[in-house]
C-alpha cells in the first residue's frame, strides 16, 4: 500500500506523539508499504525533500499559531493523490486532509490522541478553553473513515464529547530496539545534574505542557518543604523541553521565587540514547499529568522497571504497571503525600501492578489491519 502521513511534526522534533508517527512509519515501511510524511520543517537542517531510512518525508515551512502549524494545500495535495490510505493527526492537519481525501476518493484515518471536552477549563482561563473546546469540535468531528484513539480512555472520551462513529482503539507502544539504544549512551545521571552518587532522584521528563501537570508537581514540592519534610539526600529533577517557552520560563521562574532551587534542578532535553540511559539510572519517576491519552512516558519507565508515582489522570491507570503508587489527578496535596510516603516508608510504599503488555508489533498490525479494512 502507498500510505501518506499529514503531521503536524515529525523526526527529529521531539516528543511523544512523533515518536510513536515514526516507529509506527518506520514498522510498516519494513513491511512492505511505501510510505511518504508531509510535516512541518524542523529548522532549516530539515526541510524541503529527506530520506528518513525508508521514509520519503517531506518537510514544509509551515506558520504555526498556538504550537500548531497551519497547512498550505498545495504542500499537501500531490501526496494525497498519490497515495493508497491518508493518515492525519490531529489537530491542524485534519480539515485538509479530510477535504482533500473526499475530494480524490481516498480513504482517510485520523489519529486522535486524546479528547478534553470540558478538561480544557482544567487548564486554560475560561476564554482560552472556550476556543479550545470549539476547536477541538471542530477537529474532531471532521469526516474520517476510522478515527484511531490510542487508549480506551481516549475512545471513552471521544464518544462521550463528540459522538459514536468508527473509533477503533489502536494502543501505541514503544519499538523495543528504541530503549536498546540506551546503552549507546555513556552519559551519567548524577554528574548530569551535578549531584553526588549517594542522592536519590525523583525524575521528570517531557514538556512543561499545563497539561503535563508539573504545576501539580511545583506544589506538592512546596507543600513537603511547607511540613518540614526532611528531603535530606533526595532531589527533584527535571529534564524539560524547550517548548512551550513561556511555560518553561514561568516555571523555572516560580521555583526560583519559592524559594525552591536547592531542591529542584531542571536540565534541557536530551538525545533519545541519553534520555532513556537517564531514566534507566533514575531512583523513582514521577507522572504528574492532568490529562494524558495515553502516557507513553509512563509506559517506558514502567518497561525500564522503574518505580513509579503516577496521577490518575486520563489513560494513565490503564498503561502503568509494576512498582506504583497512584495519587488524587490535580491534587498537589495528595502527591506530596505520596512522595512523604516513598521517603518514609521506602518500597513498601509501592503497590505492585501486573505487567501489561503493549507490543509494538500489535500496534503495527492494528494499523495495518484498519488500512486493509478501507482499501
Amino acid at each position: 500500500m502507498k500510505i501518506c502521513f499529514i503531521l503536524p511534526h515529525f523526526y527529529p522534533y521531539i516528543g511523544g506523539g512523533e515518536q510513536i508517527f515514526y516507529d509506527m512509519a518506520v514498522g510498516l515501511a519494513e513491511r512492505g508499504h511505501e510510505i511518504r510524511v508531509i510535516a512541518r520543517n524542523v529548522g532549516e537542517t530539515h526541510l524541503g525533500y529527506k530520506k528518513v531510512g525508508k521514509l520519503d518525508v517531506y518537510y514544509c515551512p509551515w506558520v504555526s499559531m498556538f504550537g500548531h502549524p497551519l497547512l498550505r494545500k498545495r504542500d499537501v495535495e500531490e501526496h494525497i493523490k498519490w497515495c493508497d490510505v491518508a493518515h492525519a493527526s490531529i489537530f491542524t492537519p485534519a480539515p485538509l486532509v479530510s477535504r482533500l481525501a473526499r475530494k480524490y476518493h481516498k480513504p482517510c484515518v485520523l489519529t486522535v490522541h486524546e479528547v478534553r471536552g470540558s478538561k480544557w477549563f482544567w487548564v486554560e482561563g475560561m476564554l482560552r478553553a472556550s476556543l479550545f473546546w470549539f476547536y477541538e469540535q471542530y477537529v474532531c468531528r471532521q469526516k474520517f473513515d476510522v478515527y484511531h484513539a490510542v487508549s480506551d480512555a481516549t475512545k471513552r472520551d471521544y464518544y462521550k464529547y463528540c459522538g459514536h462513529r468508527n473509533v477503533v482503539c489502536v494502543y501505541n507502544a514503544v519499538n523495543e530496539m528504541d530503549q536498546n539504544i540506551a546503552a549507546k549512551s555513556q552519559l551519567d545521571l548524577h554528574d548530569y545534574f551535578d549531584l553526588s552518587k549517594s542522592e536519590k532522584i525523583f525524575l521528570y521528563y517531557g514538556r512543561p505542557g499545563q497539561t503535563k501537570g508539573i504545576y501539580v508537581y511545583q506544589e506538592a514540592i512546596r507543600l513537603l518543604k511547607k511540613r518540614n519534610v526532611d528531603l535530606t539526600g533526595y532531589k527533584f529533577c527535571f529534564i524539560l523541553g524547550a517548548e512551550p517557552v513561556k511555560l518553561r520560563r514561568r516555571f523555572i521562574s516560580s521555583i526560583k521565587n519559592y524559594g525552591m532551587d536547592k531542591n529542584v534542578i531542571i536540565r534541557d532535553s536530551l538525545k533519545r540514547e541519553d534520555l532513556y540511559h537517564c531514566i534507566e539510572q533514575a531512583d523513582f519517576v514521577v507522572v504528574p499529568s492532568i490529562t494524558e491519552g495515553f502516557g507513553l512516558s509512563a509506559l517506558e519507565a514502567c518497561q525500564m522497571g522503574k518505580k513509579i508515582i503516577s496521577s490518575t489522570g486520563g489513560a494513565l491507570p490503564e498503561v502503568v504497571y509494576g512498582d506504583c503508587l497512584f495519587f488524587e489527578n490535580r491534587n498537589g496535596s495528595a502527591l506530596a503525600d505520596a512522595i512523604q510516603n516513598v521517603i518514609v516508608q521506602k518500597d513498601a510504599a509501592f503497590d505492585q501492578i501486573p505487567e501489561r503488555h503493549f507490543p509494538y508489533r500489535g500496534m503495527i498490525d492494528g494499523i495495518e489491519n484498519i488500512y486493509k479494512s478501507l482499501v
